[in-house]
């Protein structure tokens, strides 16, 4: 969905695409082959819709600090054995009990062998090391884009309004 200036704001899904076009709130901006049928209508669903009025929305700075997102943050990976898989655990760099807080600097994916391994100590004192240093991650609409269930579908309908998407191999 896109602002009256045609900014990105956000992904929405079919229903409401539908709903905002037939209450005269949005217009259809790029098509997609796809097709949404009632018993009387067939409706062309729509891959970029502008809403007809501007909305403020105030620019966030920030990404969520849940589980989900530090795992997203690391690739889904082991941030110390670099193993990738869907049993992984978030572990403190440097262990709460040693004064270390929970923030993205100090918060890693880890996979229960590694996490077990390192336990309540400092990587160095395991002889473990960290693939990537933990960072503060910026929310870029465009890298969200391309995680999208449908992105290859959607992206050249969508690269006109996002900055410095990379061409799909």
């Amino acid at each position: 969905m896109l602002n009256h200036t045609f900014e990105p704001l956000h992904f929405t899904n079919a229903r409401r695409a539908i709903t905002l076009l037939l209450a005269g709130k949005a217009e259809s901006v790029e098509g997609s082959p796809r097709v949404i049928r009632s018993p009387s209508r067939a409706f062309p669903l729509p891959a970029v819709i502008r809403l007809a009025v501007y909305i403020r929305k105030p620019f966030l700075d920030r990404v969520a600090f849940n589980k989900k997102n530090i795992l997203r943050r690391d690739g889904y990976t082991c941030q110390y054995c670099n193993r990738r898989g869907e049993r992984l655990t978030v572990d403190h760099v440097l262990p709460r009990s040693r004064g270390g807080d929970t923030t993205w600097t100090n918060v890693v994916a880890a996979c229960l062998r590694c996490n077990l391994k390192k336990g309540n100590r400092l990587p160095e004192e395991t002889g473990m090391r960290l693939v990537r240093e933990p960072i503060h991650p910026k929310f870029v609409f465009s890298t969200h884009m391309l995680r999208h269930p449908h992105a290859h579908s959607l992206l050249d309908s969508w690269r006109k309004y996002l900055v410095a998407v990379p061409t799909p191999s």
